[in-house]
């Protein structure tokens, strides 16, 4: 149960990070306690999550609140991004339909940028230019769910 804990963190403060670089944006990171009661985290850019002795999870911030949570004591957490008010929902990236089968169409990029897919584990599985209305082709993929990143954006990828 332990090793299921530890590997589940790992690939969470992979994904925080991972949507902290690729956007720049604050992420809210909510735990919930194995007594059913919920914390919440604010993490920025400058933010850094990681295990101490295989026991903790440590969320170290630039403004030195840092916070450390028992493995044991945690239920669940999920990580979401924040979206700044002065954002353009229309400008961010689209993928669809998702989940899909076999080819997905980007939407709102601009111009021509690298494109990856990883798996929740963080192994890259496929590179490719991407362009606006390109449809991209998934049917080498396995089922499941991968991380798509294009031009500084990350998205969740359903393979079916």
């Amino acid at each position: 149960m332990k090793k299921k804990i530890v590997k589940a963190l790992t690939l969470l403060c992979f994904m925080a990070g991972f949507m902290l670089q690729a956007n720049a944006q604050n992420v809210t990171l909510v735990v919930t306690n194995t007594n059913g009661s919920e914390q919440t985290y604010q993490l920025t850019e400058e933010s850094q999550l990681h295990f101490e002795n295989g026991e903790r999870l440590v969320i170290e911030n630039a403004n030195g609140s840092n916070v450390t949570l028992q493995l044991s004591d945690i239920r669940k957490i999920v990580c979401s991004e924040m979206v700044g008010t002065e954002e353009n929902a229309a400008s961010k990236l689209q993928i669809l339909p998702n989940p899909s089968h076999n080819q997905v169409i980007l939407k709102n990029l601009s111009g021509n940028c690298q494109g990856h897919i990883y798996t929740l584990d963080g192994r890259m599985v496929k590179a490719f230019e991407a362009s606006e209305g390109m449809m991209l082709d998934i049917s080498d993929l396995s089922e499941g769910m991968y991380l798509l990143n294009i031009d500084g954006q990350t998205l969740k990828l359903m393979k079916l």
